[in-house]
């Protein structure tokens, strides 16, 4: 059953990257930010409201449901285990702030209320839900993983660092990934 879950995440993302690049073809100039070392690689690249909602209206979302997501700022992540040992994902260890100030993620519990609130059909908030990155994870020794990572929209350049245990008892030596002046994209 777990290889059916990874197979069928590793397909949504696949069809995410797949559409965002069909339905904006600046997509390759879209700015990447990347850190890697020995035991781990992690990209994000931030996405523009435009590309958000040409995702979401070639699934047929409502209009009201876009909107939402366009008051966001939404990277899509890929995360790679180049070691030999068990790297977690938690993304309650991960810190952004902008000049001092903690910038929380919107976590999926978070959007299913919002979804809630404008009474978003079941198929709909699933789809948005297997486009996220899941919030917690084992990567085993070269695994990859993507998805969405959300926050309020920010005008400010803001920093994320993402913190990782290691090891299967989680006790291993901590990997910490710092991402600098990470900006939210815009429309053109």
């Amino acid at each position: 059953m777990n290889n059916l879950c990874i197979n069928v995440s590793t397909i949504g993302l696949f069809l995410l990257l797949t559409s965002l690049l069909i339905s904006n073809s600046s997509f390759a100039a879209t700015k990447r930010y990347v850190v890697e070392n020995q035991s781990i690689k992690m990209v994000m690249i931030p996405r523009t409201p435009q590309q958000m909602a040409a995702f979401y209206e070639g699934r047929e979302f409502p209009s009201n449901a876009i909107k939402v997501t366009s008051n966001n700022c939404f990277f899509t992540v890929g995360i790679r285990n180049k070691s030999k040992n068990i790297i977690w994902l938690n993304t309650k260890l991960w810190q952004l702030n902008s000049e001092n100030k903690e910038i929380p993620l919107i976590n999926k519990q978070q959007w299913q209320q919002h979804w809630q609130k404008i009474n978003l059909a079941q198929r709909f908030q699933s789809t948005f839900r297997w486009t996220l990155l899941p919030e917690q994870l084992d990567f085993q020794p070269g695994e990859r993983e993507g998805g969405n990572i959300t926050i309020l929209r920010q005008e400010k350049p803001f920093n994320l660092v993402a913190n990782f245990a290691t090891a299967a008892n989680k006790q291993g030596k901590a990997l910490r990934l710092e991402f600098k002046n990470l900006t939210c994209s815009k429309d053109k």
